[in-house]
């Protein structure tokens, strides 16, 4: 019989934590799995607590490693209402080298997702950043169909992001 890793209880038993299967202790509540599992569960809780999407939370995640991003608001969009996925974000002083890589690796990235992404600048207190799809077609036309590819594009955004910014070219 599994023991708990954390108080030693053999009240170990499957559970459902955050739309993961797990093992979880009837005793103190501790989680256990495999690595992956474990995760997974770790990162939807913290999406959770920060007030993100789980969806979404990846590229936020990824965005505020930059030390010049400061993600303000995001949303991973509601296919049932027609509202696309986005991440609003500042730049701090120095942060006009990082937006440029930041497009550089969009750019890149655009070439695996189902939808074009971009980066529109808007003035509301200062600069605001928008990252979002471009769906080449008028607002009222967007579909439920166009907002569920964009959400599928956030995971991969969010793993090229996170891998472009530890290489040298995004460092330098």
């Amino acid at each position: 019989m599994a023991v708990c890793e954390e108080c030693g209880s053999r009240q170990l038993g499957p559970a459902r934590v955050e739309g993961v299967d797990v093992e979880q202790c009837g005793l103190c509540d501790h989680i256990q799995g495999d690595a992956a599992s474990v995760s997974l569960v770790e990162e939807r809780r913290e999406a959770s607590d920060s007030g993100y999407s789980p969806i979404v939370y990846p590229l936020v995640k990824a965005m505020n490693t930059v030390p010049t991003f400061r993600v303000s608001d995001a949303s991973a969009g509601r296919p049932e209402t027609s509202e696309y996925p986005f991440v609003f974000f500042r730049l701090a002083n120095e942060g006009v080298r990082d937006l440029e890589r930041l497009l550089t690796s969009l750019e890149m990235a655009n070439q695996s997702t189902q939808r074009r992404w971009v980066v529109e600048c808007t003035l509301q207190r200062g600069l605001l950043f928008i990252l979002r799809p471009r769906f080449w077609k008028p607002i009222l036309e967007i579909n439920e169909t166009d907002i569920r590819e964009a959400r599928g594009d956030l995971k991969l955004l969010a793993e090229i992001l996170a891998r472009d910014i530890q290489l040298s070219w995004w460092k330098d």
